[in-house]
Order: C-alpha cells, then sequence, then structure tokens
C-alpha cells in the first residue's frame, strides 16, 4: 500500500514537472533509496543519478486515531448479523525528495519545483479513489495529506548521517493520514434479548 500510495504522487510529480521541462524525455521523479547515492558514484545508485529521488525515512502511527475495533449489523435472511474487523492503522510517512543532480543549479531549480506542487496541491485522493469497502481486507489508501517538515540543522546532520552519504539539496514532507487495513473479519454475537429482574442486576 505504501508503494502504490508513493507511486501515485510521483506519477503526478512527473506530470506536473514535465511541462515544465520538456527537454526531458525521461520521468524526473523515482522511487528510491537516497542511500545507495555515494557523492554520484555508486555504480547501485546508476539510476538514481540526475533524478529526484522520493525515499522514505520515517514511519509512525498516528496513536490519536487509534479507534476501538468496528462492529457493523446487517440483516442477512432475516436474521441480525454482527461482524466486527480491527480498526485501521494509521501512519505517517516521513518522505525525503533529493534533487540528485551533477549540475547543482538544476537541483535547486527542481526541488524549487517539487516545492511548488505540493504548494498548489496539498491532499490527494485517487480517482478512481482506491479505498476499502466495509470490510474489506485489502491495504489501500484513502487520501493523503503533505506537510512541510521542517529540520533543525542538528536533526538534518544526523539524518544524513544515517543514511551514510553527504547532504544533497533536499525536502522533507510529512504525509498524513495513510491507512493500512488487513485485518481479517470475524462474526460476532448480537444482543438478542435484554433481562432485568426486580434487583436491577
Amino acid at each position: 500500500m505504501i508503494k502504490d500510495a508513493l507511486k501515485f504522487i510521483i506519477d503526478q510529480l512527473n506530470a506536473f514537472i514535465q511541462p515544465i521541462d520538456p527537454g526531458n524525455a525521461d520521468d524526473m521523479v523515482v522511487l528510491g533509496n537516497i542511500a545507495l547515492v555515494d557523492a554520484f558514484n555508486d555504480d547501485q545508485a546508476t539510476p538514481l543519478q540526475n533524478r529526484i529521488v522520493a525515499s522514505v525515512v520515517n514511519v509512525e502511527q498516528d496513536t490519536v486515531l487509534r479507534n476501538l475495533p468496528r462492529t457493523t449489523v446487517r440483516l442477512e435472511n432475516g436474521n441480525a448479523q454482527a461482524r466486527t474487523q480491527e480498526s485501521p492503522v494509521m501512519i505517517n510517512l516521513y518522505v525525503m525528495f533529493s534533487a540528485n543532480n551533477t549540475n547543482y543549479e538544476n537541483a535547486l531549480y527542481y526541488l524549487s519545483a517539487i516545492v511548488a506542487f505540493f504548494q498548489q496541491t496539498q491532499t490527494f485522493r485517487p480517482s478512481p479513489p482506491i479505498s476499502n469497502p466495509p470490510f474489506q481486507s485489502v491495504p489501500s489508501f484513502e487520501k493523503m495529506i503533505f506537510d512541510l517538515y521542517t529540520m533543525s540543522f542538528e536533526e538534518q546532520n544526523h539524518l544524513w548521517g544515517t543514511l551514510g552519504g553527504k547532504y544533497i539539496p533536499s525536502v522533507l514532507y510529512k504525509v498524513r493520514l495513510v491507512a493500512i487495513q488487513t485485518a481479517p473479519v470475524t462474526d460476532s454475537s448480537t444482543v438478542r434479548r435484554i433481562r432485568t429482574d426486580e434487583t436491577g442486576l
């Protein structure tokens, strides 16, 4: 699901950048591991050269929206049938767009294009929506909200140190409310009769 969500955004980014850079026939934005890039000399990173590389650098759960299991009651053959499914895991992705370009001016140009793209559109919904009907056990997403995330110099130094490479012009976005739902659906009992007595117990 994470891959599908990011590829959806990357397709949108390439459609945005292509008209402002008609001389480049290839997709400028690619999904890849920026940690493979080592000052433009790593053979493994050749497909990432002169590209804007989108990399997931952190994943966190949004515990505020962690709800109780969902239960619905439906009529089946005249009988009430309850079904329960665990609520989806709501996650936030931290996605870094790195302008891995040998020409520094071009790197800054494409970095500005990324910022301009998300300035115009911050919330994305697939069309048609790739969403979960009730109790469907298929990973999917309904919407993504991109917020520019500003790191301190210390955080930035730590991140690039963890990635094991030299700093490349980049911008980090926090992608909010990406849902993952693969929990099975289980049947549960319904309340058929409420018994009371004089004691109220």
